[in-house]
C-alpha cells in the first residue's frame, strides 16, 4: 500500500508539473502586479515546494519505516491539499478584476486540472489512510 500512494503522489506530481509548464510558458512568473494574474508567485511556489517536501517525507518512510516522515509527510500533504484548493477556487472563472484574458493560469486545460485534483484527493486519502493504520 505504501509504494501505490507513492505511484499516486508521482502521478500527481506530474499532473502538476504539466500545469506549472503551462503557467510559466504563458508568463505566469511575470504577472506580478495585484490583480492581473489569480495566482499569486508565493501561493504556486509554496504549493510547488511542500508537496516536494511532503514526497521527499513520504521516500523518507518508506526507505526507513520513520513513524514520524509519515506523520510529517500527512500534515505537510494536508497543508498542500488546502494550497491546491485556495488555487482551484482563485482558478475558477469569475467576474471583475480578475477577468482580463491574457493571465497564464486561463491557458489551463480543465482535463489537466480535473486530473490533477482527483489524483491530488486520492493521495491525500491514502496517505492519511496508511498513516493512521500504522499508529
Amino acid at each position: 500500500m505504501r509504494v501505490f500512494v507513492l505511484c499516486a503522489w508521482l502521478v500527481t506530481a506530474a499532473l502538476g508539473s504539466y500545469l506549472a509548464t503551462v503557467w510559466v510558458r504563458n508568463g505566469g512568473l511575470r504577472q506580478r502586479t495585484p490583480g492581473v494574474t489569480r495566482l499569486p508567485l508565493w501561493l504556486v511556489l509554496g504549493h510547488v515546494v511542500l508537496a516536494v517536501g511532503g514526497l521527499a517525507a513520504w521516500g523518507v518512510f518508506l526507505i526507513g519505516d520513520a513513524r514520524s516522515s509519515a506523520w510529517a509527510a500527512c500534515a505537510v500533504v494536508l497543508v498542500v491539499a488546502a494550497l491546491g484548493f485556495t488555487m482551484l477556487l482563485r482558478w475558477l472563472p469569475s467576474s471583475g478584476r480578475h477577468s482580463q484574458a491574457g493571465t497564464a493560469e486561463r491557458h489551463f486545460p480543465l482535463a489537466a486540472v480535473v486530473a490533477h485534483g482527483m489524483s491530488a484527493g486520492a493521495t491525500v486519502l491514502l496517505v492519511a489512510m496508511v498513516v493512521v493504520r500504522r499508529m
